[in-house]
């Protein structure tokens, strides 16, 4: 009995996944090259190292890669006309639990190409050829373009977010901040956008914003009077330019956020979007 029109069996759901991952990759000009020797090991923590501003200080060890692949995890390279671009690490949970992606990171120069989209799915086809149902990952909730691509090019939504998650971080980009972070949640049976095709987030136009750009500065928590209505939480549109530009203001935004997001996900309110105009939207699980 072939599967419904609806409901793929597992091998089917696999099968498209890879299909999907391959024209993705193909599409972005991707070659991806596992972790299965030491050579690619030593390129994934060199690219991740630039990507993090590191060079001299490695963001994983080589040796471990090499053994957490063997090990069945799945870590890899992503290389565009023959030049490393990117990498990508994740492991594995106990049976029934989600892959995590621990660190993703592309070249600067490689951003914005298509190739995000085809690193993340081709774990998911990883992933869906080896039972696994769902990925989670964390990301900075202030960084509204990874905001944007994770909920709305792919469909992820997040889970709880993470007061100091890491703790203290040394690298370029999270010195001296707050390493709060959204836990992601995206569930791999579901079909992803067609590549390509971004939808626009529910609910924004009319929404009571709780957090709001005021001049470049976060306004002060409104909460919301009802449930009917959608909300927003605004965040920089640039977090980036403020870190090196204005801390103390970065770091203003930060505790505002983290504040808003408690309140709002303790009352019950869910991320079902992000805007353009760098807005999370919220809908209440009881409307």
């Amino acid at each position: 009995m072939g599967a419904s029109a609806d409901v793929l069996s597992p091998h089917h759901l696999a099968r498209d996944a890879r299909l999907l991952a391959q024209h993705a990759c193909a599409g972005a000009g991707l070659v991806i090259r596992e972790a299965h020797d030491a050579a690619v090991c030593d390129d994934i923590a060199e690219v991740l190292s630039a990507v993090w501003m590191k060079p001299d200080h490695p963001i994983i060890d080589p040796a471990l890669l090499i053994a957490m692949t063997h090990a069945g995890n799945l870590s890899f390279l992503a290389v565009r006309d023959g030049r490393p671009v990117g990498a990508a690490v994740g492991f594995c949970g106990p049976p029934g639990m989600p892959f995590h992606s621990h660190i993703v990171g592309l070249l600067p120069e490689s951003t914005g190409r298509g190739l995000g989209q085809a690193v993340k799915l081709y774990q998911r086809a990883w992933c869906l050829e080896r039972g696994i149902t769902v990925m989670t990952w964390t990301f900075d909730p202030l960084v509204g373009r990874n905001a944007y691509f994770n909920i709305q090019r792919l469909g992820a939504r997040p889970a709880e977010y993470l007061p100091e998650f890491y703790g203290a971080m040394n690298d370029s980009i999270n010195t001296g901040q707050l390493s709060d972070r959204m836990f992601m949640r995206w569930e791999l049976t579901s079909a992803p956008p067609a590549l390509g095709a971004i939808p626009a987030a529910r609910g924004a136009e009319g929404a009571h914003a709780a957090v709001a750009d005021v001049g470049g500065r976060p306004s002060g928590y409104r909460a919301p009077e009802n449930t009917d209505a959608a909300v927003t939480l605004a965040v920089p549109r640039d977090i980036e330019y403020l870190r090196r530009e204005d801390p103390e203001l970065a770091h203003e935004w930060r505790l505002h956020t983290r504040a808003a997001f408690a309140e709002l996900f303790a009352q019950g309110w869910t991320v079902t979007g992000f805007t353009r105009s760098s807005q999370y939207v919220l809908h209440h699980q009881g409307s």
